[in-house]
């Protein structure tokens, strides 16, 4: 059976189904609707289609249907059971396909057989969609500190050289075979046989490796005293249309109590998109390593978006995968299970892509680091719709891509499964982060953003240095050239 196109709509007293139909001979009699709570179902063969509402409906005289030839489509009003009920996201048409009873994503199977295991079933309904209260609960209950416990036991899969990396980390033997088709996004040598440790000990070497202190001082100094030869200004200059969305609605947000979003729409490609994302729900037991690739993701993309002054270009998936550690480095630990000394985990987030982004991108500015970190304020304040917006736009360069698609099928996919999910990104947490993740990003400066490079001729011996003392440098050198002129 396939399932047809469709857009979903409402007013105080009605909710109104629009379903395409393309090329079939429509009989009236073939015709099948069933309606039962919150539960639509609509069946023409080959079409079928199951809904399940936000709300309750009822079955009365009221519901109407009618097929309209010339839009090949089939229109159906049928009544709330609480006349003046809005129902919330009937445009995600994606969260509306979603079952109470999808299979659950317990373990994901590899390229190889071994991996694979039967999905796990849900039985009890009445805990798969969490109450409002519990949502504000998990909320208040969350904390940004690096959690301090014994280093976890590695399953046989794992001991057996089969770690586990990208979305809550259930996926395995999926990269090494990218490699000979030109994944130049990976950034690990033999990424399926390494540990979490590993991969985190190789991303840093490669960090220090790929930072180049004369590139940065180069592009420090144009920006500062040539900006008429560089675009730095007018990528400062350009205004997120998040911000602009979250300014527009902000009043609106703060007078109106309860959880709220900036009404952020989705044309029609973006709810296709949504379609096709895999409807499952998610064994998640601590999801804020998910809500950490979130704000790397978002960096990434941000940082794009902002280079390229709202606009992309073909390298436009390198950089975001670049800039991204769970995927050019499937790391989605951050920190080493042996660091004792850092304390919250947002600092590392910042740290990592601060080192990042001063390494990898064309455009290598502090200033426009720090300018990436407030877009990504304005995205999270924009809530789920806006984070689903966004991380599904950064998708879309990896989807059809003949190497990078990998990365959807081991993260983004399930990422923005997530996220439409009732039971999975919670627009509180989404608040609480954006105010913490603002905070710690305007502490961290320039002092503390350190690479270990060779910084002389006559020495081979790796030394840290930081942003800062390569801006002096880049100073002090600059004045010198001035005064021999």
């Amino acid at each position: 059976m396939l399932t047809p196109r469709f857009s979903v709509d409402q007013n105080d007293e009605f909710v109104f189904v629009n379903i395409k139909l393309s090329s079939i001979r429509f009989s009236a009699r073939n015709v099948e609707i069933v309606i039962d709570d919150n539960l639509f179902i609509f069946s023409l063969p080959p079409y079928y289609l199951r809904l399940r509402f936000p709300g309750l409906l009822l079955e009365d005289e009221r519901v109407k249907s009618s097929f309209v030839p010339k839009e090949e489509s089939i229109k159906i009003q049928i009544p709330k059971k609480t006349t003046g009920e809005h129902f919330d996201d009937l445009d995600l048409t994606a969260k509306l396909l979603a079952r109470l009873n999808e299979p659950t994503a317990g373990v994901v199977p590899g390229n190889g057989a071994e991996s694979k295991r039967p999905l796990i079933e849900e039985v009890d309904e009445g805990q798969s969609v969490p109450s409002m209260k519990d949502l504000q609960k998990e909320a208040e209950n969350f904390n940004w500190e690096v959690e301090q416990k014994p280093a976890a036991e590695l399953s046989a899969e794992e001991l057996a050289g089969h770690p586990k990396y990208g979305f809550n980390n259930v996926y395995s033997d999926m990269i090494n075979a990218t490699l000979a088709n030109g994944n130049d996004i990976n950034e690990l040598a033999n990424p399926d046989e390494l540990k979490p440790d590993d991969r985190i000990t190789q991303r840093l070497i490669q960090e220090n490796l790929k930072f180049d202190p004369e590139y940065y001082a180069s592009d420090y100094l144009i920006a500062k005293y040539e900006p008429e030869n560089c675009r730095i200004k007018d990528i400062l200059g350009w205004q997120s249309p998040y911000k602009r969305l979250f300014d527009k609605y902000q009043s609106k947000l703060a007078a109106k109590p309860g959880i709220g979003h900036v009404p952020i729409e989705f044309d029609q490609a973006e709810k296709d998109h949504m379609a096709d994302l895999p409807r499952k729900s998610y064994l998640v037991d601590d999801p804020r390593p998910i809500y950490y690739t979130i704000v790397c993701l978002l960096f990434a993309y941000c940082y794009e978006i902002r280079s390229n002054e709202g606009d992309s270009t073909v390298e436009s998936g390198w950089s975001i995968g670049k800039l991204t550690p769970q995927l050019s480095c499937l790391d989605s630990q951050l920190l080493q299970s042996t660091n004792f000394t850092e304390k919250s985990m947002l600092r590392v987030v910042v740290l990592t892509m601060e080192r990042r982004a001063l390494s990898y991108p064309l455009v290598r500015n502090y200033e426009l680091v720090k300018d990436c970190w407030n877009d990504v304020y304005y995205v999270l304040r924009c809530g789920k719709r806006g984070v689903l917006k966004a991380i599904l736009a950064a998708r879309e360069f990896f989807r059809f891509h003949d190497v990078y698609y990998i990365y959807c099928k081991i993260l983004l996919d399930d990422l923005c499964s997530w996220i439409l999910r009732d039971d999975g990104c919670n627009e509180r947490i989404l608040r609480n982060l954006a105010h913490a993740l603002r905070k710690e990003a305007e502490s961290v400066g320039k002092k503390d953003v350190v690479f270990e490079k060779i910084m002389t001729e006559d020495s081979d011996e790796m030394e840290p240095v930081s942003i800062d003392e390569i801006e002096q440098l880049a100073e002090e050198s600059y004045r010198a050239s001035q005064s021999t002129v």
